[in-house]
């Protein structure tokens, strides 16, 4: 129930207590009065008209590139610190029009107006740098930072600010904070500060090392290997995973690792895919068969469809099932379904696998076919990387319909050739034009030396 109580309607009337103000009217007669009374609103009425005219043409000088039109502009309305402001922009940058010093002049005149405006500020830091006041420039750069210290374009100003300036720990902090508000300056960013520094050390420890955000990381070690500079990527990466990053998130370093596989940098591949092993971020390939050189034979582990496991086919004529129950040997084996029927080239499923230069190897898998439809099938494929006329081996094709068989290949490397791809592949039919339907089973893949060099158990492989 309501603390206030209803107020009652009925009985008598209540009587209004009559107020002690009252209102005077004001006679308009005689005439005179009405018409002095006309004037003094028609009067301020045009004064308001005019009045609001003035700031509108001000307001659209404001944004003027004319200087004789702001300083038209300045006459009307002298203590105006935008159109200073705007005066100063001009003179900074119009091409035509640039005076440094009267640029200055009018930006510091501006912050004087208006201390508050932290684009005033920045702007007056700036055409400081291009005069040579560092004094100026600094004290303006942290007037603006203090007045919006959020402000991505700001950050970006400020950094450059500081790199010109050789203020190398505070451009990393305005960087660092930059990147955390828009990774879209990544690149920018490290662009600018390598061209600044010549040390991708320097920027690793002083902008990325303390970040929480393992990604800026990656993105730097991506950075440097697409300017193939991989001996610094492989120092910083060394950094990262006995530092910040000691069990780091595998769909960041997957970019990396398959960058370094597929321009041909595979003793550095297998050095991360090493180390994600010891940091145990994907598990040992190798189970009962110690000297297989595949990773995961059986498909025994989860997929990583990256670096040196098996990578699938992303076809949609395709379906893979890596759980089917008909195994050759143990529980589960690879089901490949040619769902679609399309007479295509199909890289089935494939492997980047180090070896050593003359060398033999044997490779082999067990294969089984329900009514392979096309007399082109799949079979074993080894194309030695970084050789392109070397000869590209392969097995006896799968067709038709088929028990488990066994099928292989045996090779012997040439002496510049460090890594191999394995791959199950199926060619495109050049004689019949023939779709491929129907379904092929894989178990057991091996890959093993038959006469390596050197002594026991140095035959290649990931390790």
């Amino acid at each position: 129930m309501s603390q206030f109580t209803n107020p009652e309607f009925s009985g008598e009337r209540a009587s209004f207590r009559q107020s002690s103000n009252y209102t005077r009217e004001f006679s308009l007669r005689p005439w005179w009065r009405a018409a002095l009374f006309l004037t003094l609103i028609i009067g301020g009425g045009v004064w308001l008209s005019l009045e609001v005219g003035r700031v509108a043409w001000i307001a659209t000088l404001v944004t003027s590139r004319s200087i004789p039109s702001i300083e038209k502009a300045l006459r009307q309305d002298p203590a105006n610190p935008e159109l200073f402001h705007r005066l100063g922009v001009v003179y900074s940058y119009e091409a035509a029009d640039v005076n440094l010093s009267e640029a200055e002049k009018d930006l510091r005149r501006a912050v004087e107006l208006n201390p508050h405006s932290w684009d005033y500020w920045a702007d007056l830091g700036t055409t400081c740098d291009f005069t040579g006041d560092t004094a100026c420039s600094d004290e303006a750069f942290a007037r603006a930072m203090a007045l919006n210290p959020m402000s991505a374009g700001l950050l970006w100003v400020a950094g450059n600010h500081y790199l010109l300036t050789d203020q190398q720990d505070k451009a990393f902090s305005c960087f660092r904070r930059l990147l955390s508000l828009d990774p879209h300056y990544l690149e920018p960013v490290f662009r600018l500060c390598l061209r600044a520094t010549r040390d991708p050390q320097a920027i690793y420890t002083g902008m990325l090392h303390g970040s929480n955000d393992e990604s800026a990381r990656f993105s730097f070690l991506m950075f440097l290997s697409s300017l193939a500079d991989y001996e610094n990527a492989m120092k910083i990466w060394g950094q990262m995973i006995s530092g910040p990053d000691l069990t780091p998130d595998l769909s960041q370093v997957k970019p990396f690792l398959n960058f370094l596989i597929d321009h041909n940098q595979i003793r550095d591949a297998s050095t991360v895919w090493n180390d994600l092993q010891r940091a145990k971020v994907i598990s040992p390939g190798h189970t009962t068969q110690r000297d297989n050189l595949l990773y995961d034979g059986s498909f025994d582990n989860p997929r990583l469809n990256s670096g040196f496991d098996w990578r699938i086919s992303d076809s949609p004529d395709l379906a893979f099932d890596f759980a089917d129950p008909a195994a050759y040997k143990g529980v589960k084996c690879l089901r490949i379904d040619f769902a679609v029927g399309r007479n295509a080239d199909y890289n089935l499923l494939s492997q980047v696998v180090l070896v050593r230069p003359r060398t033999r190897y044997e490779l082999s898998a067990y294969v089984r076919s329900d009514s392979l439809s096309s007399n082109s099938g799949p079979r074993l494929r080894v194309v030695e990387i970084g050789c392109a006329t070397c000869a590209v081996q392969t097995s006896d094709a799968t067709t038709g319909t088929m028990p488990w068989h066994l099928v292989g290949v045996s090779f012997v490397t040439q002496p510049q050739t460090q890594a191999v791809n394995v791959s199950f592949w199926r060619p495109q039919d050049q004689r019949y034009s023939r779709d491929i339907t129907g379904t092929v089973w894989l178990d057991d893949l091996n890959l093993r030396s038959a006469g390596a060099p050197g002594t026991e158990g140095d035959q290649g492989g990931i390790r």
